[in-house]
């Protein structure tokens, strides 16, 4: 008898990278920006992890790229978590299944 063994695929951890794909999307950061609804500074500071994108704007975000929501969402709130607790929490919405 055979056992079926899901993999675990890890997906981007760092915001950064949803945006790089994100801009390669929408044709460039400025065209992502005002799809997003965020300025040109914001964008920056998201992609230094020094900011997070608003939820809703992360649910528009994967939807443009075709990723899972939850995935956008864990990784934009890691920029700014500091509870270790809630970092593991969000950092296990960032494993996915295939």
């Amino acid at each position: 008898m055979e056992h079926n063994v899901s993999k675990y695929i890890e997906m981007p951890i760092h915001l950064k990278e949803y945006i790089e794909m994100g801009e390669r999307a929408a044709g460039s950061q400025v065209k992502l920006a005002s799809y997003l609804e965020q300025n040109d500074s914001n964008m920056r500071k998201m992609k230094q992890d020094k900011r997070g994108l608003p939820d809703p704007m992360c649910i528009k975000l994967a939807h443009l790229i075709g990723v899972d929501p939850l995935h956008v969402i864990a990784a934009s709130n890691l920029v700014t978590e500091k509870s270790t607790s809630r970092r593991k929490l969000l950092e296990s919405c960032l494993v996915s299944v295939n």
